[in-house]
């Protein structure tokens, strides 16, 4: 009966006794779980939460607070929570009173787990990842997570090991508990998926964009762009432009700009022109950009300004005839800006389904410290 929201390949083989043709069924709570199997059927999100919280209620006086099966209902309403929070907040899970319910529940829930089931049951990874994800305590997040992918390897099942080290790499990076096997997780993860799906697998694309992305963070250009090309080959299937082949484009920008190959640089700006409008109401984004010097006199003096550009960003993504508009500081900045915007690269505009000549602003500072 269980039924999670997470995106995990994992089934908790833990629902004892919720069959509905038993002897004395409750029908309230019969029609609780019925709506809400059908409010996800539907997606629908706030049916969804409505029925797994009434679920979970009567499921505790139907099966008693401390059962299994209670437990299965309270992960199914805390993800429930959680599926909301990150729809409501572009993917993130937001701490709010709601998230720190969903925190209670898997907590509630990995407790009874614990007092029933052996320690290495492939159940327990539902609510460790669900606590990881809900937990604000980075500490704790990392320790569970880590026993999430003991578990998971104990276990054998090597799409649900790459699924449970892709969410522990997520979860760590940023935080004080990155470290280099937190980063190897996400190449494990890639290993496996290249080795268990075909290449159009949507988890292994993602996995391959991030491999990609990780090689190019470290330096590592050739396996970069072999990763890099293969996710934008997979994702131009897709009907819509996915932000990770937008992404590969940029990456690739900015990989063939260091090498100095210009050439194939514009090839991926063009591509990024195709696939998002020029907005002409607001400042444009780089895909390469370097830093401008800052003057050697003006910071011995602690100076510090900013210099406001207007420039043409051609139909190959170049930057032409940089000017100033305003400025604070000095002359020296405005000459360091010019020079550095110069070099920058752009997704050119599209006008008619051409690339088109196109005006942009940008603001350079300049701050010491």
């Amino acid at each position: 009966m269980k039924k999670t929201l997470i995106c995990l390949s994992i089934v908790a083989a833990c629902t004892s006794h919720m069959a509905f043709a038993e002897s004395s069924p409750s029908a309230d709570f019969s029609k609780a779980y019925q709506q809400y199997n059908q409010a996800i059927d539907a997606n629908n999100q706030a049916d969804v939460i409505t029925y797994a919280q009434q679920a979970y209620e009567l499921g505790k006086v139907k099966f008693g607070a401390d059962s299994i099966d209670s437990a299965n209902l309270a992960i199914n309403w805390a993800n429930a929570i959680v599926a909301q929070s990150k729809q409501n907040n572009r993917g993130r899970v937001v701490q709010d009173e709601q998230v720190i319910n969903a925190q209670q529940l898997f907590e509630s829930a990995l407790t009874t787990y614990r007092k029933a089931l052996p320690d290495n049951d492939i159940a327990f990874v539902d609510p460790l990842i669900g606590l990881a994800e809900t937990t604000p305590d980075n500490a704790y997040a990392k320790k569970i997570l880590f026993e999430a992918i003991d578990i998971a390897e104990d276990d054998g099942n090597e799409l649900t090991v790459a699924e449970v080290k892709t969410f522990a790499f997520y979860r760590l990076t940023g935080t004080e508990f990155y470290t280099r096997k937190v980063r190897d997780f996400a190449f494990d993860a890639y290993d496996i998926y290249k080795d268990k799906l075909p290449a159009n697998a949507i988890k292994r694309v993602d996995a391959t964009y991030l491999y990609g992305a990780l090689n190019e963070a470290m330096g590592q250009h050739s396996k970069a762009i072999d990763a890099l090309v293969e996710v934008i080959k997979q994702y131009k299937a897709l009907p819509y432009s996915h932000p990770h082949e937008l992404r590969a484009h940029a990456l690739l920008v900015d990989i063939y700009q260091q090498k100095g190959q210009k050439d194939k640089a514009t090839k991926h700006c063009i591509a990024i022109g195709e696939m998002t409008p020029w907005n002409d109401q607001q400042e444009q984004t780089p895909l390469f950009r370097t830093a401008p010097d800052y003057p050697m006199s003006y910071a011995s003096r602690g100076k510090s300004g900013w210099v406001k550009l207007e420039f043409t960003v051609d139909e190959q993504g170049f930057v032409q005839s940089p000017k100033v508009l305003d400025s604070d500081g000095g002359s020296q900045f405005e000459k360091e800006s010019i020079e550095a915007l110069s070099q920058w690269r752009y997704a050119p505009k599209f006008v008619d389904g051409k690339p088109a000549k196109g005006t942009a602003t940008v603001q350079i500072d300049f701050t010491l410290g």
